[in-house]
């Protein structure tokens, strides 16, 4: 049924193009018109995971078939139109589950380009395009959090949003940089594993959250932004270490978008070829068409045999899967060099000059002092320190060690036929590494964060206590006792310092980390979503 308050598309010129992209328009056009469903992504790194799905699965939520765990997380459908839940409870709780990075509120198609990649642990990934960061964060999720993800954002509004997002869904592997993507610097040797080039886009197969698509698309739309894809498409190709996989994806129905791009590329990179990707293994029951071979403005100048590898493309219609429409194209890099295009090999290098590494701003997130390591060591447990931790102010980070090992202290060559010694992210602009896990303050590591207890609260052998459940969701709806009352409750108290402190919990078989403060009285330092999930679990109503 057609949303009334939403424009009329009879007169749109994007139906007329669909007519000309398909011969059975007009069951696009009756599932291109109602508003989403609402979807989601759990996170399978959170162990608390079986957990997150019972609730989804208590809200009416029903897993999605074609979008299983495995290259992240798996995507589940909510049995509402996206935004408009109108059980109260089920939104909190929803919102409670995104905010704390146990699930991420995401389109059910904007998840296929990194299941199709098919990373796995370790991988070197690259994802050129990334803000807002769902894709970034399913990419991390698809390494196991154990390899890194450079996640690049040109727009520094946009930027913020990603490290925002990175930080909700908790996960250590992401590197993020703010450069154009067209100029995106040289990695170290052999390049990414992996890339995503997730373009911008007219987003023509978004109508079903964009309504004004009906009216501002025109048949310029397209051709206006196809340059700038093309260019990144180009240079996302010229960072791909042989062997490595390359996804090109956009949210627009197009093929002056998307066909074209990759017959553009395919035409000029000779080390690509156009793969098919297996949707039957990554994305089973999923319905999806091949990629076109002839559309209105087709340049004559294609060459026949890329037109024919053109199908190997994956189209997805918004009528044949209760989503958006969406593209992807995938490559291969099967050239015969040793490393990425755009670099320079091991013997290349060893007969280049060496130049001096760059001095380190104040801004610079570094790795962390053997004395940092130390205090770490001493005030939470020597296994606490293990990282790689980032200092920077007074946030210590932590992050993968692909993070460091690779990106950090190798090697690479740079422009001018020079090379720089590792221990630096030049000519990377980082804003962010990892995950904040620690606060330091006056020359102490003052607390853990709640934001990487999943992480570190494992780690902690020190200033650790067991709270029975009864305490804890009294500390939730009353606040917490004094400390000769949390004491005679808790009796591992006696003697504890003031000050940061972990308190821990045995439910649903498993172990639930709480950062406390132990002052005048005992008090929990957990944020608002952080204390409404923890109450779902207690059987505690807490006010929204």
């Amino acid at each position: 049924m057609m949303d009334d308050r939403w424009p009329d598309p009879a007169e749109s010129l994007l139906w007329k193009a669909v007519q000309s992209w398909r011969d059975d328009a007009e069951p696009w056009l009756e599932a291109a018109y109602p508003r989403l469903p609402e979807t989601a992504r759990v996170n399978p790194l959170r162990p608390d995971q079986a957990w997150t799905e019972a609730r989804l699965t208590e809200m009416g939520g029903e897993p999605i078939p074609w979008l299983p765990e495995g290259g992240g997380g798996a995507g589940w459908k909510l049995p509402w139109p996206k935004g408009r839940c109108e059980d109260e409870r089920a939104k909190l709780l929803l919102r409670a589950l995104h905010a704390t990075g146990r699930v991420t509120q995401q389109e059910a198609v904007s998840m296929i380009p990194v299941k199709l990649l098919d990373c796995r642990p370790g991988m070197h990934v690259l994802d050129m395009c990334s803000a807002p960061g769902s894709k970034a964060t399913q990419l991390a999720e698809a390494i196991a959090d154990e390899g890194v993800v450079l996640a690049n954002e040109s727009n520094p509004g946009r930027g913020n949003m990603l490290v925002s997002n990175a930080q909700r869904a908790g996960v250590t592997s992401l590197v993020i940089t703010q450069h154009d993507g067209r100029g995106l610097p040289r990695p170290p040797l052999p390049g990414f594993d992996r890339i995503l080039v997730d373009t911008p886009c007219t987003g023509s197969g978004t109508t079903r959250k964009n309504p004004e698509l009906w009216a501002n698309w025109t048949p310029s739309s397209g051709p206006s932004l196809q340059t700038l894809q093309i260019d990144l498409l180009r240079k996302g190709a010229m960072l791909l270490a042989p062997g490595g996989l390359l996804a090109y994806s956009t949210c627009s129905l197009d093929p002056v978008e998307n066909e074209a791009v990759v017959a553009e590329i395919l035409g000029n990179c000779e080390f690509l070829r156009l793969v098919q990707p297996d949707v039957s293994k990554h994305l089973p029951g999923m319905v999806s068409r091949p990629g076109m071979v002839d559309w209105p403005a087709l340049d004559n100048s294609i060459e026949s045999d890329i037109l024919e590898q053109l199908p190997q493309c994956v189209r997805v219609w918004n009528d044949e899967n209760d989503s958006g429409g969406f593209f992807v194209a995938l490559f291969e890099h099967i050239g015969e060099s040793e490393c990425a295009e755009a670099l320079a090999t091991a013997d290349e290098m060893a007969v280049m000059p060496l130049g001096n590494p760059p001095d380190h701003g104040r801004n610079t997130q570094a790795p962390a002092s053997a004395e940092t390591l130390e205090l770490v060591a001493s005030e939470w447990g020597e296994t606490a320190a293990v990282g790689p931790l980032f200092e920077r102010g007074k946030r210590l980070n932590i992050s993968s060690s692909a993070s460091h090992d690779w990106l950090w202290s190798q090697e690479r060559s740079v422009r001018r036929g020079r090379r720089l010694p590792g221990g630096h992210w030049h000519p990377f602009h980082v804003t962010q590494v990892g995950l904040p896990a620690w606060e330091m303050r006056k020359g102490r590591v003052q607390r853990p964060l709640s934001k990487a207890m999943h992480i570190i609260g494992p780690r902690i052998s020190q200033h650790i206590h067991s709270v029975p459940p009864d305490m804890l969701a009294d500390m939730l709806l009353r606040g917490g006792p004094d400390t000769e009352a949390a004491t005679e409750l808790i009796p591992t108290l006696s003697g504890e310092r003031g000050g940061s402190l972990l308190l821990t919990l045995e439910a649903e078989g498993q172990t639930w980390w709480v950062p406390a403060w132990l002052g005048a009285k005992l008090t929990l330092m957990l944020p608002d979503a952080e204390r409404h999930l923890l109450g779902r679990l207690l059987g505690v109503e807490m006010e929204s």
